[in-house]
């Protein structure tokens, strides 16, 4: 479903629940004649279930038909369209399509431009956490924020700030206190950390060059993949390629993200590891640079999601660039830029 911008769901008692059937934008009712379903049942039963005959005629005609009579058929009165022979049915299947296509023009997939508008004039919550802005920090923005300094220069000053970032992020993670002998055989109060599983999720591709940051920090970290790429035609998320450890739950995770705008991408790789049963407080997501939008946006949906970054921006453009912001990121640091 990530991505998807057309969700068909199926069953037999779909329009039983209200709240459905509002979500709902067309509602369908296939329809079979009952000797049809009676003939296929006694085909699956008896070929299939090694049940006889007169059996699967009392089960259905005691139980099947009735309850079809009494919760299914009722429901037809919900449906939009009702299309009778079911799958032999082209003209009704073409008419539904048409019908779709027509949907997904009509909405235009606006959902990051919604995002982008929503929180603005908010002050930024208590989720969202900024490196303190030292000289050395405005520095290393003032060189990759500049639109002619050479691509070395750009990945050489984005890696400083990146090792800066994670060794930041690594902070607000949970610390025991440990004493240790030193040389000197003095006992010296120290800290560790107090989580042994720690993965890193980069979401591809610009979040890929915060990796090695990440490992040079971390010995032993995990690393885990997730491709969420904009649809141009559209101009929103879609999940391409997805790769995690089996026992990700388990693990605290450091999603990573080179840059933040309307915050689209980042929610949907945010929603994945929650569908993988990874806590949603066990989420930490790491970003160069943010902007407000993005910000609100992610701390509405997922409140107990930490994040961490270097700035906050207060604008998105019209082509969901972050201004004053550093351009398409991968873009710039891969050295694919388009200068047609």
């Amino acid at each position: 479903m990530y991505g998807a911008n057309v969700i068909i769901c199926d069953g037999i008692l779909i329009f039983a629940n209200k709240q459905l059937l509002d979500m709902m934008d067309m509602k369908v009712f296939i329809d079979t004649d009952s000797d049809i379903r009676l003939a296929r049942r006694l085909k699956r039963d008896i070929l299939e279930r090694g049940r006889d005959m007169e059996g699967v005629i009392k089960q259905y005609n005691q139980f099947v038909k009735p309850m079809f009579d009494f919760y299914i058929q009722p429901s037809m009165v919900h449906a939009d369209i009702i299309v009778p022979r079911g799958g032999e049915n082209k003209v009704a299947i073409d008419l539904i399509v048409q019908h779709v296509h027509t949907q997904l023009q009509t909405k235009g997939f606006k959902f990051r431009s919604k995002l982008v508008k929503i929180f603005n004039d908010q002050p930024l919550p208590s989720s969202m956490q900024i490196l303190p802005p030292t000289t050395q920090i405005r520095g290393m923005h003032t060189f990759i924020r500049d639109k002619d300094i050479s691509r070395d220069e750009f990945i050489f000053y984005s890696k400083r700030l990146m090792r800066l970032l994670i060794e930041y992020a690594i902070s607000f993670l949970p610390f025991k206190m440990q004493n240790v002998e030193t040389v000197p055989s003095v006992v010296f109060s120290g800290k560790v950390l107090n989580c042994d599983k720690i993965c890193g999720v980069s979401i591809l591709r610009a979040g890929e060059t915060m990796e090695q940051a990440l490992c040079d920090v971390l010995k032993n970290v995990r690393i885990g993949k997730i491709l969420i790429q904009t649809n141009p035609a559209t101009n929103e998320p879609e999940l391409y390629y997805l790769r995690l450890p089996k026992d990700i739950k388990d693990y605290r995770v450091i999603l990573m993200d080179a840059t933040v705008a309307s915050g689209a991408a980042a929610m949907m790789a945010i929603r994945i590891l929650l569908d993988h049963e990874v806590p949603e407080e066990n989420i930490m997501l790491c970003s160069l640079l943010m902007a407000v939008s993005g910000v609100h946006s992610i701390a509405y949906a997922f409140p107990r999601v930490l994040m961490i970054t270097t700035e906050v921006d207060p604008e998105v453009n019209d082509k969901f660039y972050i201004l004053p912001g550093i351009g398409n990121y991968g873009d710039r640091y891969f050295g694919t830029e388009s200068y047609d």
